[in-house]
């Protein structure tokens, strides 16, 4: 195999090419080794980004996709929703570039001062304070919790006690302590159009890859538009 090219000084376009012909490289990877499968085209480019993402073939048998989820997901996206994150990870591993495309904000309530002290105050964790803080919000967003259970069953409960709408619920933390719970309730309701990943495995990585399928699929989805 040719080494990729190196970028000429004060240029990183070549980098840039580069990168994406090993992300291409990959993908064919990933798809000559788990073969046929059932997903539709927009389900696999969620599953094969989180299987790029960890390394992890296993994420094909454990994620779940809601089948209104990936429109649901694009449209918002396409319409300037912002993302509710439970952790700056999630914030951080987005990429600014994706973002960019339809001036997508990214929240982190728990990072709100106000969001610790009202955890001491009632006895909860720093990201139940901080969903329940600003729960209006939530409705009409997409919610990404990639590590805290707790926050995806306070989530569940603004739903169902509070009237809160978000428009997808990508629900994937990780542990071992209510983490496989949460998740399985989520995907029991089939109410709410949401992606998750039944069991212990999940994490922040794995809340970014899903966003970064669904903003490439609604960025793909508004160029046809475009040309159409």
């Amino acid at each position: 195999m040719k080494p990729p090219p190196k970028a000429p000084t004060g240029s990183n376009t070549p980098l840039v090419s580069a990168g994406k012909d090993i992300e291409e490289a990959s993908f064919r990877i990933i798809d000559a080794e788990v073969g046929p499968h059932d997903f539709s085209p927009n389900e696999w480019a969620v599953v094969r980004r989180v299987i790029h993402t960890t390394g992890d073939f296993e994420f094909a048998q454990r994620i779940r996709i809601h089948e209104r989820a990936i429109a649901a997901g694009c449209a918002v996206l396409r319409r300037g929703a912002a993302i509710y994150a439970d952790t700056r990870m999630v914030q951080v591993g987005l990429s600014p570039t994706r973002l960019r495309w339809f001036g997508t904000a990214v929240h982190v309530p728990a990072s709100d001062p106000s969001s610790r002290e009202a955890a001491e105050r009632d006895g909860v964790t720093q990201t139940v304070a901080a969903f329940r803080r600003i729960a209006p919000e939530l409705s009409g967003a997409l919610v990404a919790i990639g590590n805290a259970p707790t926050a995806l069953l306070e989530t569940l409960r603004l739903i169902d006690e509070e009237g809160i709408r978000p428009a997808v619920v990508i629900g994937v933390p990780v542990g071992f302590v209510q983490a496989d719970t949460a998740k399985d309730i989520l995907w029991r309701r089939q109410d709410v159009p949401c992606i998750t990943v039944l069991g212990r495995k999940g994490g922040s990585p794995v809340a970014v890859a899903i966003l970064h399928a669904l903003m490439e699929l609604a960025r793909a989805g508004a160029m046809a538009e475009t040309k159409g």
